[in-house]
């Protein structure tokens, strides 16, 4: 059972980059401000998160998440390598990076890059324009997909780092929740969708962290530019949940507790580490 995200991930590395950033609390009467909006001039904030996905017992990958931002400016490197027993029959491993700017509270993605470090080591590149998203893909995929993405799919989406970031960062504004709405992403070849809602304050327990989180449910949804289905074959949604704490009342929630279900099967990915600045 695979989902793709950054061009070759199964649905455990799918949840183990699901790292992202999120404002913390939850408002009572009205919007809350959302991180990208509040940082002043010379001010910036960093995360550090490092995440491992499993099922049941079973260990089976591991990623991390690692962002940087400013008034005016972002970055993000996502790391995924599969771990355990799911190394042995499917050794995925990469690193994606993208650089962007921040424009009226809005990640707005520049360049974007996804290197494989295992397999055919594909590298996919993209660089967004206000009228193009222009993709490079060394070795080119056998086909892009039934039906491809369209022009105006690639050109509503952002990449699958900032994708990541604007889970939280940006999504559910307007409502004062740390989630909910839909993000829109694009990996050089697929367009899916993530769509949260909040659901209300939980208690949770990882490594990184023990208390009340804002616990958030979600759907992963493919669009475009998949794998033709085999008869019978069904492009049933990925069922998510989500669970974000602001570790060391920082200010800045993170996720430190996630999990992704399809049909029988649920991983589970927790932090094992999380630093904030």
């Amino acid at each position: 059972m695979k989902v793709p995200l950054m061009s070759k991930l199964p649905l455990l590395c799918t949840i183990a980059v699901l790292g992202v950033l999120a404002t913390p609390g939850v408002a009572q009467n009205g919007p809350s401000p959302s991180l990208l909006s509040s940082l002043g001039p010379g001010q910036s904030r960093s995360v550090d998160i490092s995440l491992r996905a499993r099922i049941g017992p079973l260990e089976l990958a591991r990623g991390s998440f690692k962002v940087s931002l400013t008034q005016d400016n972002y970055s993000g490197e996502a790391t995924y390598r599969t771990s355990g027993i799911a190394a042995s029959f499917n050794n995925d491993a990469g690193i994606a990076t993208v650089k962007g700017t921040i424009e009226n509270g809005q990640l707005k993605p520049k360049g974007f890059v996804n290197q494989e470090t295992n397999g055919k080591k594909r590298r996919i590149t993209m660089s967004f324009g206000s009228r193009s998203v222009d993709v490079t893909a060394a070795p080119m995929w056998g086909n892009m997909g039934f039906p491809p993405a369209t022009l105006a799919q690639k050109l509503e989406s952002v990449d699958p780092v900032t994708g990541l970031m604007e889970l939280s960062l940006v999504t559910g504004r307007d409502a004062g929740r740390p989630c909910g709405g839909a993000v829109k992403i694009f990996d050089g070849k697929r367009r899916y969708d993530i769509r949260t809602q909040y659901v209300g304050i939980e208690n949770v327990s990882t490594p990184a962290y023990r208390g009340p989180a804002t616990y958030c449910r979600g759907t992963y949804s493919e669009v475009a530019g998949f794998n033709q289905k085999k008869p019978g074959e069904t492009r049933e949604p990925i069922r998510l949940q989500i669970w974000l704490a602001d570790v060391g009342n920082m200010g800045v929630s993170v996720p430190v507790r996630m999990t992704g279900s399809k049909g029988i099967y649920t991983a589970v990915l927790y932090a094992d580490r999380a630093v904030v600045r």
